[in-house]
């Protein structure tokens, strides 16, 4: 044998003490976090995160709004309305347009008679 033979890998005796260990353990742990017990309470974990994260996301737009207001900016909410207000201005224009180019498009009609 070589002397590269004869040294001990302390990895593989390692990696066999994973293996090992992840064997023991996989089924008991799978059936704990599969038992109703746990889905419960993390359920119930997930509500109260969701819940908090919705008054802080709250409290947040209230304080920016406020911050907003102090420094004489437009909100989030103001800016959307005059974006709605100027769409449906736009949108009233392009139909005017349109009326004027058949009213001169009848004018031309005529005038060409």
């Amino acid at each position: 044998m070589t002397e590269q033979e004869k040294k001990p890998d302390p990895f593989a005796q390692m990696l066999q003490f994973y293996e090992e260990w992840t064997k023991t353990w996989a089924a008991p742990l799978s059936q704990m976090v599969s038992s109703k017990p746990v889905a419960d309470s993390m359920a119930q974990q997930m509500e109260t995160s969701l819940t908090a994260a919705a008054f802080m996301r709250r409290q947040m737009t209230e304080l920016m709004e406020q911050t907003l207001q102090q420094m004489n900016l437009p909100s989030r909410k103001e800016v959307l309305s005059l974006a709605e207000r100027f769409t449906s201005f736009e949108m009233r224009l392009d139909d005017m347009d349109a009326k004027l180019d058949q009213i001169l498009d009848l004018l031309k009609a005529k005038k060409a008679k």
